[in-house]
């Protein structure tokens, strides 16, 4: 935004509806442009180009849809969007193109916009070319129409040649019959004579010779009936296939014939139009001049902004920017700043923490061997106690076992001189 000062030197002027309305078609920014009275003429005929082209896109396109559809609903809602469309589209493009101080950097730059422009103007002046020559491409429509039902009347020829075959096959069996049929009255009117003697053997009346032709009259008769009650049957046959072929034959005319005689919507009047421009060179020229005033139309926004000088706008608009991209700059440093210091917070408080688990890990260690110390002991001084206890025990029984066998050995001590008391005496009795 402006500041005091800049507004100080720049003083706004107040702009009517209409500028106000046409800048903003323009693409230009209103709150700027109102500092720069010297440069609302610009943007005020640029603003009417582009508004102007929306409106001949919107009629285009009901004529392109009307002509497809033929619905006045129809085209007008899809002539409306299209208008629409293309005006944003041209906004788009002249709002995009600044001016650079360097000419040649403006039109690299804006050449793609050239570019759409160019296919706008084809999209726009097609369907009003194909209007304002609508009588010439009614009556090329009407030869392409019976050049059509000519090339498909031959199409549907040769898929039903069938019936040519079975007319000539049906010529040939009636051929036969009549051929057949000459024979005999030949044979006949040569029997009638042969009866009357008008024969070269000059006998009236019925000898050898007569009956013997009129056996061969009998036997041609046979034949002529048999071949007739054939091919008649053949024939017929024949006729009703032919019969049943034509009206598939007149069907699929009709149906071709009513679908040539629909096809007059926008591809059939672009094909007509190029046969125009083919056999019509003055309308061919016309045509070119249409689109081209079309392009110029088109790209007449964008020219306008090439060929005109940098102006107090445009200055005001690039410091904007060049501000707005230094405060940017200056927040995202910022942003960047905050957060490389909240990482940084962030690996130092990572780093404590991990300083206070390896605290607590070595006093929990500690801890740990002390306890694991305590339980030595403790299991120390009961393994002293109970092997105390086993060999206290272990002592008792000794003594137990150690009297035990001296009191055995007194016993058989007593024994021993008991046994040589006995033995003396038993020695004695017998000396005795």
């Amino acid at each position: 935004m402006l500041n005091i000062k800049q507004s100080e030197i720049l003083p706004k002027t107040k702009m009517s509806p209409v500028y106000r309305f046409f800048a903003w078609c323009s693409g230009a920014r209103l709150y700027l442009l109102k500092h720069c009275p010297t440069d609302y003429n610009k943007y005020f005929g640029i603003g009417i180009i582009v508004f102007l082209t929306g409106i001949m896109a919107s009629i285009t396109g009901f004529f392109a849809l009307f002509t497809i559809f033929n619905s006045i609903i129809i085209a007008g809602i899809f002539g409306i969007f299209w208008g629409i469309l293309i005006f944003f589209l041209d906004w788009f493009i002249v709002s995009s193109l600044k001016k650079e101080e360097k000419f040649y950097k403006e039109l690299l730059f804006s050449l793609p916009r050239i570019i759409l422009a160019v296919l706008l103007a084809v999209i726009i002046a097609t369907p009003l070319e194909l209007k304002l020559f609508e009588k010439e491409i009614n009556a090329e429509l009407v030869q392409l129409k019976s050049q059509n039902l000519l090339e498909y009347k031959t199409t549907i020829d040769k898929e039903f040649d069938e019936i040519q075959s079975l007319k000539k096959e049906n010529e040939r069996l009636n051929n036969e019959i009549i051929e057949k049929e000459k024979l005999r009255n030949q044979l006949f009117d040569k029997v009638i004579k042969e009866a009357e003697g008008q024969s070269p053997t000059g006998i009236v009346g019925k000898g050898p010779v007569y009956r013997e032709k009129k056996a061969e009259l009998d036997r041609l008769s046979k034949q002529l009936d048999r071949i007739s009650k054939t091919n008649n049957i053949q024939i017929e046959e024949n006729r009703n296939r032919i019969k049943q072929l034509e009206n598939q034959k007149d069907n699929q005319n009709k149906i071709n014939k009513a679908e040539i005689q629909k096809s007059d919507g926008l591809l059939a009047r672009l094909e007509a139009m190029a046969e125009l421009r083919k056999k019509n060179s003055t309308l061919n020229t016309a045509a070119w001049l249409i689109f081209i005033l079309f392009v110029l139309i088109e790209a007449a926004p964008i020219l306008v902004k090439l060929l005109s000088q940098r102006g107090p706008y445009d200055e005001l608009l690039e410091k904007e920017e060049y501000e707005k991209q230094i405060e940017y700059k200056k927040q995202k440093i910022k942003a960047r700043v905050l957060a490389n210091n909240y990482i940084e917070l962030l690996k130092q408080k990572d780093e404590l923490q991990i300083e206070a688990e390896k605290r607590n890990n070595e006093k929990l260690i500690q801890e740990i061997e002390q306890a694991k110390n305590d339980i030595n002991k403790k299991l120390i001084e009961k393994w002293k106690i109970h092997e105390l206890k086993q060999v206290k025990e272990l002592k008792i029984e000794n003594e137990t076992v150690d009297s035990s066998k001296n009191k055995q050995n007194v016993h058989t001590e007593n024994i021993e001189e008991a046994k040589k008391i006995i033995t003396n005496k038993v020695k004695k009795e017998e000396d005795e």
